[in-house]
């Protein structure tokens, strides 16, 4: 029965609508021929039978008596007409002398020889034979109605009417559950899905808005150590040139010192204009031999290597297909992962590569210190890491973005031989053909 009950709460509506005015419709003509079939037999009860004629019988005796008896009887029916017998002394006796006649009326089966209570009985039987199927049609129309939106269209409108005014009002956070699987069912399993990916693609520029403002006041903050190292080092040296104190060799010191403060300077400025960039990179794939992969990506890396003298490693054989991906994407992720770690690794850095559900797995490892807990604390947000060099770990948070962007991520962590960075990218995979 509970089976039997969801199959119907789970027909389509045009099934449902037309299964429900079949139903109504069936119920409207049997209700209106009961009630039709019920006022013909009242009828015919109120009306002589049609063929039933009024049976009249004379008697005449020799003493000139008369006595008249009358018969109601179908035409053709045979009957038998009563006798009259007398009694004297208590013996019967039978009269002579009688003579009889008949008189055959028939009965008119006409509404106007009813009585008037029975006449307008009739009447109202006719009337109702004529009222009662449209009154049916009509109450079958609006019940039908009535149910089919109570039953169909009443829940999940009020659904979608609440899940569209909070969306219209900004909130995003709520569930619209409904579980018919009928085309309104799938209509709000669509827009909870749309609402699923407002709210993921809300959550998404808050986070890119909260990381820029992060981002922003990181830069801020280092803008300040050049700024006043600059500063500092003006007024010094006006103080100095002012009192005749400072010779050329401090000069030149101070010279090389405030452009030193001036690069970084630049740079730190320059970053924030490298980010915007890679937020408006457009994605632009191509076809690629996965196998050739590890080779290409890690040539330039090797040559940058040797100059420094760090010793390259890479391991992970990808299989002999092609994948669609954006080529430069790869080249710019690694170069920036790898050229941070070139920076920290003492003797080696590593690669490891494969290829897993989807997506392209890329390992970078080196023998450094690793990353310092505050940036591991914060990985989730974008990072800026001035070193003793002045250089700041823009090239992760713009490898971050990139990956981000590209259905991918980027996920730092310690190893006790050191730092290690995995770059994750969504690709698509085809075999190729023999």
């Amino acid at each position: 029965m509970e089976s039997l009950k969801n199959r119907w709460h789970n027909l389509p509506l045009r099934r449902f609508f037309m299964l429900t005015v079949l139903f109504t419709a069936g119920a409207v003509a049997l209700l209106s021929g009961l009630v039709i079939w019920g006022c013909v037999l009242l009828r015919q009860y109120l009306l002589p039978e049609a063929d039933a004629v009024w049976l009249t019988v004379e008697r005449q005796w020799d003493d000139g008596t008369l006595s008249q008896e009358g018969y109601r009887i179908k035409y053709g029916e045979q009957m038998q007409v009563s006798q009259v017998l007398i009694m004297e002394d208590g013996v019967i006796v039978e009269r002579e002398g009688e003579e009889f006649r008949y008189a055959v009326q028939r009965i008119e089966n006409s509404v106007d020889l009813l009585s008037p209570r029975r006449k307008a009985v009739y009447q109202l039987c006719g009337v109702v034979m004529a009222a009662a199927p449209a009154a049916f049609a009509f109450a079958g129309i609006f019940l039908c109605s009535v149910y089919f939106y109570r039953r169909k269209l009443r829940a999940p409108l009020l659904l979608l009417s609440g899940a569209a005014g909070n969306i219209a009002g900004q909130n995003l956070d709520f569930v619209l559950e409904y579980e018919c699987k009928d085309e309104l069912g799938a209509l709000c399993s669509t827009f909870e899905n749309m609402r699923r990916a407002l709210y993921e693609n809300n959550k998404a520029m808050w986070r890119m808005l909260e990381e820029r403002k992060l981002l922003q006041a990181s830069v801020a903050h280092d803008l300040r150590n050049p700024i006043a190292i600059i500063g500092g080092y003006t007024e010094y040296l006006k103080n100095g040139l002012t009192a005749g104190e400072m010779g050329r060799e401090k000069i030149l010191h101070i010279a090389e010192n405030l452009e030193m403060a001036s690069k970084r300077l630049a740079r730190y400025t320059e970053s924030v204009g490298v980010l915007n960039q890679s937020e408006e990179a457009a994605m632009e794939k191509e076809r690629l031999p996965a196998s050739c992969l590890p080779g290409q990506l890690t040539e330039d890396i090797r040559m940058l290597a040797e100059q420094r003298g760090i010793a390259v490693r890479v391991t992970g054989e990808l299989p002999e297909e092609e994948i669609t991906a954006d080529g430069s994407l790869l080249h710019r992720v690694l170069e920036n992962v790898a050229g941070n770690a070139l920076r920290y690794a003492k003797r080696e850095i590593w690669f490891d590569f494969s290829l897993s559900e989807g997506f392209l797995m890329v390992t970078v490892s080196d023998d450094g210190e690793g990353f310092p807990e505050e940036v591991l604390r914060k990985k989730d947000n974008f990072f800026v890491t001035p070193g003793e060099d002045g250089h700041m770990g823009i090239g992760l948070a713009v490898s971050r973005l990139l990956c981000g962007k590209h259905g991918g991520g980027l996920t730092l962590e310690n190893t006790p031989e050191g730092a290690r960075v995995t770059v994750r990218i969504a690709v698509e995979r085809e075999e190729r053909k023999p």
